[in-house]
């Protein structure tokens, strides 16, 4: 357990304006703080001269290149809590560039290097709050601390559909705003207002406009799947609308000016509403009609792969070619995430750059062909590394039916030419990892799904081994060519682990990921146990008398789902769980939106669907014993989803328990606190080994 605080993550490369020097992100857990620390590391691109960038404060991230490469700019909570520093990168230290009452983020420059762009959280009806120029540290931190408590003790009134969030709580009707930033006066502008958020800033080549996505509609609560493309003049002015129902979530100018690419649900959004896949447009940088450049390519773009041994990893943005003619991006396929390039004007075929059986969670270009990117395999949680691929042929992206098979093996790094530039968890060098077997199955309807199993790290021939089932969030995830620590710990103490990819997920197409919608319970659970049948006659060392089952979120669901359906666990944890989707649609942050994009309806629409798809709908037939692990500041799936759960067991006579973890949201066994998360890993494995059937 005590490797969890020895992992250093790394993320977020970005290549100087020349190409020659990569800035990224590495965090490591903060023992004593019981928190984390993330400081910038700085390194050239031939893999010399690794050398921290940052020292000072818990949380530096956000790093951005000035236009001449002389400057980054950076977000750091080291004074003033989260503020704008820019650093030169010859030597010398950090000044502060601005006091924001209410932080910063997304920063961007203009191209002559005297403004930042970025984003802050304005006040309904409000302007931009700063503090007062005389004011001192500890004075600020007061002021702060003073508002937070008032904050928190008073009355919240609220007229809006969306007005929680889990992971930042109740709504404090405030709105991202786009602010431009004066880097030698710290002057700041607001450039946009209203009860709107505003997201993914970015600026003209030519400095004259900042585009961004933003839900401006009559409702954005009704409509609330909106998010369409903007623009402001840089010296402020009327917004411009560019384009309507891309339903974006970045976006990037291409170098000439003349286009703007964005990712986006776009129109298939609303024919697979929330398990769309996700797009790359083309449009003009005036607005007009866009280009669909995605619409035949088979794959969903972005990182899709689960893990919990990754912090601060942002969102992806298009990312041009020099001469404006290509866009690069990355997509999920059958568990491994690649760099894809795709021609501009929809043209020709998607083209695979950098790929292999990994999870690539972020890459950046200035030329094309040379790259830096930050992946993970199934036995490293992430590593910097320079990739060059000049002269390298591309590959293609071949279409395939979900009865199709898959690239059944596994796949070689490429290109070749590659240099690490990190020097992140050398610690792995002296620990036994074990390396996930991947194995595919057929199960309902004919479909192929993907799976794979850990043997236990004191594996022995001949010998069979108690398992634990481990089942994915989301739905629209997937398992795949990232770690879990949770996964190698279980493993660690004696225990196969099997997990699988069921239909729902990401990674094997649109048709693939459609399929749990209004059927959750079915083919989807199927697919789970299909996958451990398939495993346990693939697998002689797994002892099929001794399956348990664990999983989080929609994993939680289908935890309670199966012990509902069937008695072969002889143990299960359900981890921040769903019980019932009829108090859900009420009770998440998301739960209307959720339940009427997955399950196609509401409560006072037709109540007898939700309650059917509801695992509590089957309590009485649990008696597997189970533990319920749950977080009490859970807005996504709250609270109320396991204590229905434990109530009703414990009420019909069940073994259940149930524990409450205080302090920390649905995002516990990603980000939450290192001892929370440590407790949580702690109480998995002691509930699953008490009940452990001896072997005779």
């Amino acid at each position: 357990m005590e490797d969890l605080h020895r992992f250093e993550l790394v993320a977020n490369p970005s290549l100087s304006p020349d190409g020659t020097r990569v800035v990224f992100e590495q965090t490591v857990v903060d023992v004593k703080g019981d928190g984390y620390i993330t400081q910038l590391m700085l390194a050239n691109a031939d893999g010399s001269n690794l050398r921290p960038l940052t020292t000072l404060g818990k949380h530096n991230g956000g790093a951005a290149w000035s236009p001449d490469g002389r400057h980054i700019a950076f977000v750091s909570d080291r004074a003033f809590q989260s503020q704008v520093w820019v650093l030169p990168t010859d030597g010398g230290e950090a000044r502060r560039v601005t006091r924001l009452q209410h932080g910063v983020s997304s920063l961007c420059w203009s191209p002559d290097g005297t403004t930042l762009y970025g984003l802050t959280a304005v006040d309904r009806g409000g302007t931009v709050a700063v503090y007062e120029p005389d004011l001192s540290e500890e004075e600020a931190e007061k002021q702060a601390k003073e508002a937070a408590d008032k904050w928190r003790d008073e009355p919240k009134r609220y007229d809006r559909l969306r007005y929680k969030l889990d992971g930042a709580g109740l709504s404090k009707h405030r709105f991202q705003q786009l602010i431009a930033i004066d880097v030698q006066t710290g002057d700041v502008r607001q450039l946009t207002d209203g009860p709107y958020d505003v997201h993914a800033p970015a600026v003209s080549p030519d400095g004259q406009y900042i585009a961004f996505l933003s839900n401006r509609r009559a409702d954005p609560d009704i409509e609330w799947w909106v998010a369409d493309v903007y623009r402001v003049a840089a010296a402020g002015g009327a917004l411009t609308l560019l384009a309507k129902d891309l339903s974006g979530n970045a976006l990037s100018y291409s170098p000439d000016g003349t286009k703007l690419a964005v990712f986006g649900n776009g129109p298939a959004l609303f024919e697979y509403w929330s398990a769309a896949h996700n797009h790359l447009f083309v449009l003009p940088s005036d607005g007009g009609e866009a280009v669909w450049v995605t619409r035949d390519f088979p794959d969903t773009l972005g990182d899709t792969t689960l893990t919990d041994l990754r912090a601060n990893a942002r969102e992806m943005p298009p990312v041009w070619s020099p001469d404006s003619r290509a866009v690069f991006a990355q997509s999920s396929r059958e568990g491994a995430c690649e760099v894809v390039r795709f021609a501009a004007d929809g043209t020709g075929d998607a083209d695979i750059i950098i790929g292999g059986s990994r999870d690539i969670y972020g890459f950046d270009t200035v030329d094309g062909q040379r790259f830096v990117i930050a992946y993970a395999t199934s036995t490293h949680p992430g590593q910097i590394a320079a990739v060059d691929t000049s002269g390298v042929p591309a590959r293609k992206r071949i279409p395939r039916a979900v009865t199709e098979p898959m690239t059944e093996t596994r796949t070689a790094f490429f290109p070749e030419r590659e240099q690490r530039l990190d020097a992140a968890n050398a610690f792995l060098d002296e620990v036994a990892l074990v390396e996930p077997e991947p194995f595919w199955y057929t199960s309902q309807d004919d479909w192929r799904v993907q799976g794979w199993v850990m043997k236990p790290a004191n594996y022995e021939a001949g010998r069979k081994y108690p398992v634990v089932l481990e089942i994915h969030g989301g739905p629209q995830l997937n398992y795949g060519c990232a770690p879990f620590h949770e996964m190698q710990w279980i493993a660690a103490q004696g225990y196969a682990v099997v997990f699988t990819n069921p239909r729902g997920g990401m990674s094997y197409g649109q048709a693939f990921v459609n399929a749990v919608r209004h059927h959750y319970g079915e083919g989807d659970a199927a697919d789970v146990l299909n996958g451990l049948d398939a495993a346990l006659a693939q697998f002689d060392f797994l002892d099929e008398t001794r399956v348990a089952v664990t999983g989080g979120s929609y994993g939680g669901f289908m935890t309670n789902w199966l012990v509902g359906h069937t008695d072969r666990f002889f143990a299960a944890v359900s981890q921040r769980s769903i019980s019932n989707w009829v108090s859900f649609y009420g009770a998440s942050d998301v739960g209307p939106l959720f339940c009427e994009a997955q399950h196609g309806t509401t409560p006072f629409d037709d109540m007898d669907e939700l309650w059917q798809r509801s695992p509590l709908a089957y309590v009485k037939n649990v008696k597997t014993p189970l533990l319920l692990i749950h977080s009490e500041n859970d807005l996504r799936c709250p609270m109320e989803q396991a204590e229905q759960f434990y109530t009703a067991i414990k009420r019909l006579g069940g073994e259940v328990a149930l524990l409450r973890i205080p302090n920390a949201s649905h995002g516990l066994s990603r980000n939450g606190k290192p001892k929370l998360r440590a407790a949580r890993l702690n109480a998995i494995f002691e509930f699953i080994h008490e009940h452990l059937p001896q072997t005779k």
